[in-house]
């Protein structure tokens, strides 16, 4: 149920990616329907909370892991291998593998994908674990038993509460996606709808030749209407 939940949320946050990535599909002239909002089902889930849970469940569990006495357990040799790989495989996973994962989340700060990484590394380890503490309580001491059954219980609460804040993560982005394309729709449908801009060229605007000014005018009619000098005034001139 709670993959199924998961694969969801994923599912949601790669087809947000795409559609962010990907350019503007061609509008038909009929401005199509704003989508509805998504809701956020739940309350928020706390993540420092889920991995201090995590953290706490798998340090346990590798404890535990260590203190199983398979080689004394009343099956045949096959078995006993294969179950001691199991139990090594688990702690060198939680060792090294987790850690490293963990640190991814709280470095992109509750980064959807490096938390689905850790989500996917938890089924994983959960699996194993419930199986060596099934196999534990049938061929097992009842001290062997019990404290690996509760880790598993414990890693078990701790990987639903992720595969809830995946969920919720992933959903808030959807929101956040459709509120963004229905702005952008309610902007197409107004600027297809406004009637298309006209210019007008009108040729009378064309700038007209400058008249030479008044004063230049005056001052060539002047210099034309000058009288020329009288026969008195020429001869009184010296020579």
């Amino acid at each position: 149920m709670h993959c199924m939940k998961t694969a969801v949320g994923v599912s949601i946050l790669l087809a947000f990616a795409a559609l962010c990535s990907a350019q503007s599909p061609v509008q038909s002239g009929k401005p199509q329907q704003p989508q509805q909002p998504v809701q956020v089902m739940g309350p928020p889930v706390n993540l420092d909370a889920i991995l201090a849970q995590v953290q706490k469940a798998t340090s346990s569990a590798s404890v535990n892991i260590g203190h199983l006495r398979i080689e004394k357990w009343r099956t045949d040799a096959d078995q006993k291998q294969q179950l001691q790989q199991i139990a090594e495989a688990l702690q060198r996973n939680i060792a090294t593998a987790l850690p490293g994962l963990m640190n991814d989340v709280q470095t992109s700060k509750g980064g959807v994908l490096a938390s689905f990484k850790l989500y996917h590394n938890l089924n994983v380890v959960y699996e194993n674990l419930s199986y060596l503490a099934d196999v534990t309580g049938s061929l097992g001491k009842k001290e062997e038993f019990e404290p690996l059954a509760q880790d598993a219980q414990s890693l078990e609460s701790a990987r639903s509460n992720l595969s809830t804040y995946i969920e919720q993560t992933a959903t808030k982005l959807e929101v956040a996606y459709v509120q963004l394309r229905t702005a952008e729709q309610a902007r197409e449908a107004a600027a297809a709808s406004a009637p298309p801009k006209v210019m007008v060229i009108d040729d009378d605007t064309k700038p007209k030749p400058k008249k030479k000014s008044s004063k230049s005018s005056a001052k060539t009619t002047k210099k034309k209407a000058s009288p020329s000098p009288t026969p008195a005034q020429a001869a009184g001139s010296p020579h």
